[in-house]
């Protein structure tokens, strides 16, 4: 597992923590918005771009990311199967799904599975917060 490095923030010297981030999507409009959102912020984030489950694999045994962005449905796969793919290599690695619809049934299964939370692109700008917030209370718990 990697070990976190305190960095300084250049502006004002503040510490913070560089947030390692593997997002999961094939649409390239949306993972455009996604950066745009995340660029707006004062923490560091690390984006990991994947479009393949053999590439999720790949991360999570050598990478093992602090958070993971999902789509729930991409070319070629699922949200159902990142969450799949998480439980059998790296369960302790919370995934955000990041869906464009309400679909109460496709939902709850999801969250059944193991997904941390479920957010809806209308609610974008909760992306960050969330992010932080899962990092800090469990990758920063850990150390």
């Amino acid at each position: 597992m990697k070990s976190k490095q305190l960095k300084l923030q250049s502006e004002n010297n503040s510490p913070f923590w560089e947030i390692n981030v593997l997002l999961v999507e094939t649409n390239f409009l949306t993972i455009r918005l996604i950066e745009k959102v995340f660029e707006n912020t004062k923490t560091s984030y690390y984006f990991t771009k994947i479009y393949t489950i053999s590439d999720l694999n790949y991360e999570l045994k050598y990478n093992k990311p602090d958070v993971i962005i999902s789509g729930r449905k991409m070319d070629n796969f699922l949200g159902i199967d990142v969450l799949n793919q998480v439980n059998l290599l790296a369960p302790s690695i919370p995934v955000l799904l990041f869906v464009t619809d309400f679909n109460a049934k496709e939902n709850t299964e999801l969250v059944n599975l193991g997904a941390y939370d479920i957010i809806y692109h209308s609610e974008i700008f909760r992306l960050p917060k969330e992010v932080n917030f899962i990092f800090q209370s469990t990758v920063l718990s850990q150390a």
